[in-house]
Protein backbone atom coordinates (compact mmCIF):
# COMPACT_ATOMS: atom_id res chain seq x y z
CA UNK A 1 0.00 0.00 0.00
CA UNK A 2 2.85 2.75 1.07
CA UNK A 3 4.98 1.89 -2.06
CA UNK A 4 2.14 1.98 -4.21
CA UNK A 5 0.90 4.74 -3.13
CA UNK A 6 4.65 6.11 -2.93
CA UNK A 7 4.50 5.30 -6.99
CA UNK A 8 1.27 6.80 -7.37
CA UNK A 9 3.16 10.38 -6.14
CA UNK A 10 6.00 9.84 -7.86
CA UNK A 11 3.94 9.35 -11.65
CA UNK A 12 1.63 12.56 -10.72
CA UNK A 13 4.98 14.49 -9.20
CA UNK A 14 6.64 14.05 -12.80
CA UNK A 15 3.55 15.07 -14.19
CA UNK A 16 3.02 18.02 -12.71
CA UNK A 17 6.63 19.23 -13.32
CA UNK A 18 5.27 18.90 -17.10
CA UNK A 19 2.91 21.39 -16.22
CA UNK A 20 0.04 18.58 -15.99
CA UNK A 21 -2.82 20.41 -14.37
CA UNK A 22 -5.18 17.06 -13.75
CA UNK A 23 -2.16 15.88 -12.08
CA UNK A 24 -2.00 18.32 -9.89
CA UNK A 25 -5.40 18.54 -9.33
CA UNK A 26 -5.42 14.21 -8.53
CA UNK A 27 -2.37 15.63 -5.77
CA UNK A 28 -5.00 17.98 -4.67
CA UNK A 29 -7.68 15.96 -3.65
CA UNK A 30 -5.53 12.63 -2.44
CA UNK A 31 -3.58 14.92 0.24
CA UNK A 32 -6.19 18.65 0.59
CA UNK A 33 -8.42 16.76 3.58
CA UNK A 34 -5.49 15.66 5.42
CA UNK A 35 -3.63 19.03 5.46
CA UNK A 36 -6.73 21.26 5.64
CA UNK A 37 -8.25 18.77 9.54
CA UNK A 38 -4.22 19.18 10.46
CA UNK A 39 -4.32 22.78 9.63
CA UNK A 40 -7.77 22.89 11.54
CA UNK A 41 -6.12 21.61 14.85
CA UNK A 42 -3.63 25.02 15.27
CA UNK A 43 -5.60 27.53 13.30
CA UNK A 44 -8.88 27.59 14.69
CA UNK A 45 -10.96 28.12 12.12
CA UNK A 46 -12.04 26.56 9.05
CA UNK A 47 -11.46 29.97 6.70
CA UNK A 48 -8.07 29.89 7.89
CA UNK A 49 -7.44 25.94 7.25
CA UNK A 50 -9.23 26.45 3.68
CA UNK A 51 -7.28 29.31 2.97
CA UNK A 52 -3.59 27.37 4.59
CA UNK A 53 -4.26 24.38 2.29
CA UNK A 54 -4.65 27.15 -0.56
CA UNK A 55 -1.67 28.75 0.27
CA UNK A 56 0.43 25.61 0.03
CA UNK A 57 -0.98 23.82 -2.74
CA UNK A 58 -0.52 27.48 -4.78
CA UNK A 59 3.22 27.31 -3.33
CA UNK A 60 3.90 23.94 -4.43
CA UNK A 61 2.38 24.83 -8.38
CA UNK A 62 4.36 27.93 -8.19
CA UNK A 63 7.76 25.73 -7.54
CA UNK A 64 6.69 22.59 -9.25
CA UNK A 65 9.93 22.07 -10.63
CA UNK A 66 11.80 22.07 -7.76
CA UNK A 67 9.65 18.83 -6.73
CA UNK A 68 12.03 16.01 -6.17
CA UNK A 69 10.54 11.89 -7.30
CA UNK A 70 11.93 9.68 -4.18
CA UNK A 71 10.91 11.66 -1.65
CA UNK A 72 7.75 11.73 0.38
CA UNK A 73 5.56 14.05 -1.25
CA UNK A 74 3.09 13.30 2.18
CA UNK A 75 5.89 14.75 4.27
CA UNK A 76 6.67 17.66 1.83
CA UNK A 77 3.21 18.95 2.13
CA UNK A 78 3.00 18.67 5.37
CA UNK A 79 6.70 20.62 6.40
CA UNK A 80 4.71 23.15 4.60
CA UNK A 81 2.12 23.75 6.46
CA UNK A 82 4.48 23.49 9.81
CA UNK A 83 6.24 25.83 8.65
CA UNK A 84 3.62 28.21 7.49
CA UNK A 85 1.53 27.75 10.85
CA UNK A 86 4.40 28.62 12.79
CA UNK A 87 5.21 31.28 10.43
CA UNK A 88 1.78 33.10 10.79
CA UNK A 89 2.10 32.32 14.77
CA UNK A 90 5.17 33.95 14.75
CA UNK A 91 4.00 37.39 12.93
CA UNK A 92 0.62 37.21 14.75
CA UNK A 93 2.79 37.26 18.23
CA UNK A 94 5.04 39.81 16.96
CA UNK A 95 2.30 41.93 15.57
CA UNK A 96 0.12 41.81 18.87
CA UNK A 97 3.48 42.70 20.40
CA UNK A 98 3.82 45.29 18.75
CA UNK A 99 0.28 46.43 18.39
CA UNK A 100 0.47 46.32 22.74
CA UNK A 101 3.80 48.16 22.77
CA UNK A 102 2.71 51.16 20.46
CA UNK A 103 -0.53 51.12 22.21
CA UNK A 104 1.23 51.64 25.57
CA UNK A 105 3.63 54.06 24.20
CA UNK A 106 0.89 56.31 22.61
CA UNK A 107 -1.23 55.89 26.18
CA UNK A 108 2.08 57.27 27.99
CA UNK A 109 3.10 59.64 25.66
CA UNK A 110 -0.15 61.13 25.07
CA UNK A 111 -1.06 61.39 28.80
CA UNK A 112 2.43 62.77 29.86
CA UNK A 113 2.13 65.90 26.84
CA UNK A 114 -1.26 66.35 27.78
CA UNK A 115 -0.76 66.32 31.58
CA UNK A 116 2.52 68.33 30.95
CA UNK A 117 0.35 71.22 29.22
CA UNK A 118 -2.17 71.10 31.55
CA UNK A 119 0.23 71.39 34.13
CA UNK A 120 2.24 74.20 32.22
CA UNK A 121 -0.71 76.65 31.99
CA UNK A 122 -1.88 75.90 35.64
CA UNK A 123 1.80 76.83 36.79
CA UNK A 124 1.11 80.11 34.52
CA UNK A 125 -2.00 81.13 36.05
CA UNK A 126 -0.69 80.31 39.47
CA UNK A 127 2.56 82.67 39.35
CA UNK A 128 0.52 85.13 37.61
CA UNK A 129 -1.79 85.11 40.50
CA UNK A 130 0.87 85.65 42.75
CA UNK A 131 2.08 88.17 41.06
CA UNK A 132 -1.28 89.71 41.38
CA UNK A 133 -1.55 89.97 45.27
CA UNK A 134 -1.06 92.81 47.25
CA UNK A 135 2.35 92.89 48.78
CA UNK A 136 2.62 91.72 51.98
CA UNK A 137 0.65 88.77 50.99
CA UNK A 138 2.49 87.53 48.25
CA UNK A 139 5.53 88.22 50.42
CA UNK A 140 4.32 85.50 53.04
CA UNK A 141 3.09 83.89 50.51
CA UNK A 142 6.60 82.89 49.28
CA UNK A 143 8.02 82.85 52.83
CA UNK A 144 5.78 79.70 53.55
CA UNK A 145 5.40 78.11 49.88
CA UNK A 146 8.94 78.79 48.76
CA UNK A 147 10.94 79.33 51.69
CA UNK A 148 9.10 77.07 54.00
CA UNK A 149 8.51 78.77 56.78
CA UNK A 150 6.14 78.01 59.33
CA UNK A 151 3.69 80.81 60.48
CA UNK A 152 5.11 81.56 63.39
CA UNK A 153 8.88 82.19 61.88
CA UNK A 154 7.02 84.40 59.13
CA UNK A 155 5.19 86.71 61.93
CA UNK A 156 8.77 87.10 64.21
CA UNK A 157 10.39 87.87 60.49
CA UNK A 158 7.78 90.81 59.52
CA UNK A 159 7.32 91.39 62.94
CA UNK A 160 3.29 91.42 62.73
CA UNK A 161 0.82 87.95 64.51
CA UNK A 162 0.42 84.99 63.66
CA UNK A 163 -3.18 85.54 63.21
CA UNK A 164 -2.07 88.03 60.09
CA UNK A 165 -0.34 85.58 58.18
CA UNK A 166 -2.92 83.39 58.81
CA UNK A 167 -5.53 85.64 57.22
CA UNK A 168 -3.49 86.74 54.61
CA UNK A 169 -2.69 82.80 53.75
CA UNK A 170 -5.83 81.91 53.36
CA UNK A 171 -6.51 85.38 51.91
CA UNK A 172 -4.34 83.94 48.96
CA UNK A 173 -4.72 80.80 48.47
CA UNK A 174 -8.94 81.36 47.94
CA UNK A 175 -7.46 84.27 45.62
CA UNK A 176 -5.14 81.29 43.85
CA UNK A 177 -7.91 78.90 43.96
CA UNK A 178 -10.24 81.21 41.71
CA UNK A 179 -8.11 81.72 39.24
CA UNK A 180 -7.49 78.62 38.21
CA UNK A 181 -11.07 77.71 37.82
CA UNK A 182 -11.68 75.43 40.74
CA UNK A 183 -14.32 73.77 39.44
CA UNK A 184 -11.71 72.14 36.68
CA UNK A 185 -8.41 72.83 38.35
CA UNK A 186 -8.50 72.41 42.29
CA UNK A 187 -8.23 69.35 41.91
CA UNK A 188 -5.04 68.99 40.23
CA UNK A 189 -3.10 71.95 42.28
CA UNK A 190 -2.03 69.51 44.53
CA UNK A 191 0.22 67.77 41.50
CA UNK A 192 2.51 70.70 42.18
CA UNK A 193 4.64 69.71 44.98
CA UNK A 194 4.93 72.44 47.91
CA UNK A 195 2.05 74.76 46.40
CA UNK A 196 -0.79 74.02 48.61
Amino acid sequence: MERNSKYIDDLLIDKVKEGDSKAFEELYYIYSERLYYFALRYLKTKEDAEGLVQEIFIRVWENRNGLKRGLSFNAYLFTIAKNTIFNQHRKKVNENAYKEYLKNYIDQHHNKTENDVVLADMKTRIDKSIESLPPQRKLIFQLSRNEGLSYKEIASKLNISEKTVEAHMRLALKTLRAAVKAEIFFPLLFAIPGLF
